[in-house]
């Protein structure tokens, strides 16, 4: 009985959304709209867009708020947002008892994300934008 309240709550909170999104992008999988696969993905990055530049504001006017400054905000939703996929999909793995997977992913995963989302953009600034310079970070809340 609860979980269907909740499910019901879940609904009602999401149904505007859902609607908007489905006004306003053509469901591609649907021989109707087959051919409008390109306008589909155009229209489904611009709302991806759009809802990344909502939480960013929101993030920043939460953290303004209670104090805490851009860059720990940042950090904090950027590790949230690419650690609780991971975690989900080691949930996942390690029921279905692969538990060598599910530590294989947890531990790449942060080191991917290291050595790729930090190196390959201060590889770039190094080697292909200015050659032999360093990476300076500018942050009063990073040593």
């Amino acid at each position: 009985p609860a979980d269907g309240k909740m499910n019901k709550i879940k609904w009602l909170l999401t149904w505007p959304l859902i609607f908007l999104l489905f006004t306003t992008i053509p469901n591609c999988s649907k021989p109707r709209w087959e051919n409008w696969f390109m306008l589909t993905f155009i229209l489904s990055t611009l709302w991806i867009a759009l809802f990344s530049y909502f939480m960013v504001w929101m993030v920043t006017v939460i953290g303004y708020t209670l104090g805490i400054p851009d860059v720990i905000m940042g950090i904090t939703f950027l590790a949230a947002g690419t650690s609780v996929p991971d975690c989900m999909a080691s949930l996942i793995v390690a029921r279905q008892g692969l538990g060598d997977m599910a530590v294989s992913n947890t531990v790449g995963s942060n080191v991917f994300d290291i050595l790729v989302g930090l190196g390959v953009p201060w590889g770039l600034q190094t080697i292909a934008i200015d050659y032999g310079s360093t990476v300076c970070i500018h942050g009063k809340s990073l040593f």
